[in-house]
């Protein structure tokens, strides 16, 4: 069984899952080596500050995806979500949108994520995740509305304010950018939100009674040992990839 199968379910739950992030380019050993790091649900490649090409995209999903590993890509920029559905139909499973603060950015990734009658993605998933098992258009597109997973990364205290409104949009992980997100508080010395731990808890409590969890980076155990204790069940492990926060 596909990993995509029950990861919906599981992070709405409340269950701890945590991936890791793989270059794009990774090659089966390499990902087989960063899976074999810890107990990883999926992994993540990133476009928006790595070097980028589809082929390796295609290469790499193909090689997760043969393992029944679900595949998460950090798309180039907040204004490309209307390419959403043509990154999926190369391989991935799980779409996070970068520096996302105004809702209709929200509404426009819901819509290209998912296929008819709940978006407007267009069909032809040439190299998608699970097509070989569900041919049939309708019941391809179905199984996909149910269990894909779609990520707005808040970087901003404005979209750290508009978490609930996201998750009510159709947001089904809300991400974390730290860095970007201080050179907002930054600009915004006056705002009652005045460090990166006050944000993380008010996106937590918004999102209680909701379907929609929070996912923090973490750089070492013990940075997700105390976001646990704040009350996070959502992770993606970064440490072995990059030596410091990026």
């Amino acid at each position: 069984m596909h990993g995509l199968e029950n990861l919906k379910e599981r992070i709405r739950s409340g269950e701890k899952v945590v991936g890791c992030s793989v270059r794009t380019w990774s090659t089966r050993a390499e990902v087989e080596e960063a899976l074999g790091r810890g107990d990883y649900s999926y992994i993540a490649v990133d476009a928006q500050h790595s070097a980028f090409a589809e082929h390796d995209l295609v290469n790499v999903c193909r090689v997760a995806n043969g393992m029944g590993v679900p595949v998460q890509l950090r798309i180039k920029h907040t204004r490309q979500t209307y390419l959403i559905g043509n990154m999926l139909d190369l391989g991935p499973s799980m779409i996070e949108v970068p520096q996302v603060e105004d809702l209709e950015t929200v509404r426009e990734a819901v819509d290209y994520f998912n296929y008819p009658q709940k978006g407007r993605r267009s069909w032809g998933p040439s190299n998608g995740v699970e097509i070989e098992k569900r041919p049939d258009r309708l019941e391809y597109a179905e199984w996909w509305n149910e269990h894909a997973v779609l990520w707005m990364q808040l970087e901003t205290v404005l979209g750290v304010t508009r978490a609930a409104q996201m998750a009510a949009i159709g947001a089904d992980v809300l991400s974390w950018g730290p860095n970007d997100l201080a050179f907002d508080r930054e600009a915004h010395p006056d705002h009652p939100l005045k460090t990166d731990d006050d944000c993380i808890l008010h996106v937590l409590k918004q999102l209680e009674g909701t379907q929609a969890k929070l996912c923090l980076r973490t750089y070492s155990q013990e940075q997700m040992d105390r976001y646990s204790e704040m009350g996070a069940t959502m992770f993606l492990d970064e440490q072995h990839l990059f030596a410091a926060p990026g």
